[in-house]
């Protein structure tokens, strides 16, 4: 038997070919689909993840400022009635005090009004004795 010569190739062959190409493309195209709808996914995740790493930051930043805020308020009220009782407090010993400052302040306004009442007598009975040898 004599051996043929391979040509081109037949028909047949030549559409095996098409065929295996058409099928190679149609699972390059399918990995390549697949691999966008991973990586969309991947995206979708990603901003999913971001999303709620930003909610969970801002929750925490909303708690915090809410526990300063309630501290403020309690350390305000702490404040506020210390100062009440102070007031309180203060009511009475101003009131002590001011009496005490109302009565020495009198008591100085006197001191200065028989002292000047004794000058003005001694002066008079200097004026009397004037009249009386002069």
């Amino acid at each position: 038997m004599a051996a043929k010569k391979k040509g081109r190739g037949t028909k047949r062959s030549t559409a095996k070919k098409g065929a295996k190409k058409a099928a190679k493309k149609a699972v390059r195209r399918k990995v390549a689909k697949k691999a966008v709808k991973k990586a969309a996914k991947r995206k979708v995740a990603k901003k999913a993840v971001k999303k709620a790493v930003r909610r969970a930051v801002v929750k925490k930043a909303v708690k915090k400022a809410a526990k300063r805020a309630a501290v403020k308020k309690a350390v305000k009220k702490a404040v506020v009635k210390k100062a009440a009782r102070k007031r309180v407090a203060k009511k009475s010993n101003s009131l002590v005090a001011r009496v005490k400052r109302v009565a020495t302040g009198v008591v100085e306004q006197a001191q200065t009004a028989v002292s000047q009442g004794v000058d003005a007598a001694k002066e008079l009975g200097e004026n009397i004795v004037d009249r009386v040898t002069g």
